[in-house]
């Protein structure tokens, strides 16, 4: 195993170990009501609830999902079939890997925390919405400071047919790919503390699909006239 991936498998130890812990501490705490809240409308106010028994259930599944992340990303980096370039872009990996389990138990902890303060005014406060859109768009500054460090791989970065077949194209659009969801993580946390309503949850999402979909059009033009793109093998069937 990958020097790595035992790194990314040890820090997803470590947060689905706190997470398991939130969990256990949080359904001890849990109200005996009926009314427990698990999910939140974009306005930070409860739209689904849940009983004692229910709610419960919603707190372990953070720890199976986080287990489900850190299982996809160690497979993804054994059967990727650009190896080399994988290990060439292994920082990049792990920060995304670690990043996405530091944000899930975050996040889990925030849900723990207003689930046992059901029936009280932080149970309809929108601030744990607001710090969670900021942890995500700080993933994504992460993301994009490291994604012009990435090597043309199928299991990370902007996997378009052109960069996939040109490493002049996969370089040059991660270098703006970076710079734009940094431009998005840092909008992303203004706008957690700005917006509200729908706009508060939907703000980072426009601005990351909005990335993502520049980097994919430039790769498009980058890759017409870019010298080493495939040409094809010439075989005849």
């Amino acid at each position: 195993m990958k020097p790595y991936v035992k790194t990314g498998l040890a820090w997803s130890a470590g947060a689905i170990l706190i997470t398991c812990c939130i969990s256990l501490v949080a359904s001890s705490q849990l109200p005996d009501s009926a009314q427990i809240p698990v999910h939140w409308g974009a306005d930070g106010n409860p739209d689904k609830f849940a009983d004692r028994e229910g709610a419960t259930f919603m707190l372990w599944m953070m720890p199976a999902i986080s287990a489900f992340v850190a299982a996809s990303m160690a497979i993804a980096a054994t059967v990727d079939p650009r190896q080399a370039n994988l290990n060439a872009s292994r920082k990049a990996f792990l920060i995304c890997w670690i990043g996405a389990m530091i944000v899930l138990t975050g996040i889990h902890a925030g849900v723990a925390f207003m689930m046992t303060r059901a029936g009280t005014p932080s149970a309809d406060s929108p601030e744990m919405i607001r710090w969670i859109i900021a942890a995500c768009g700080a993933l994504f500054i992460l993301i994009g400071n490291y994604l012009p460090k990435t090597r043309s791989t199928f299991m990370m970065g902007i996997r378009t047919p052109w960069t996939l077949s040109s490493d002049m194209t996969w370089e040059k659009t991660h270098r703006l790919a970076g710079r734009l969801f940094i431009l998005a993580g840092a909008l992303g946390i203004i706008g957690a503390f700005v917006f509200n309503g729908i706009w508060l949850a939907l703000q980072l999402s426009v601005l990351a699909i909005g990335a993502a979909l520049i980097s994919v059009i430039y790769s498009w033009f980058v890759w017409r006239t870019a010298t080493d793109r495939d040409e094809g093998s010439g075989y005849i069937v």
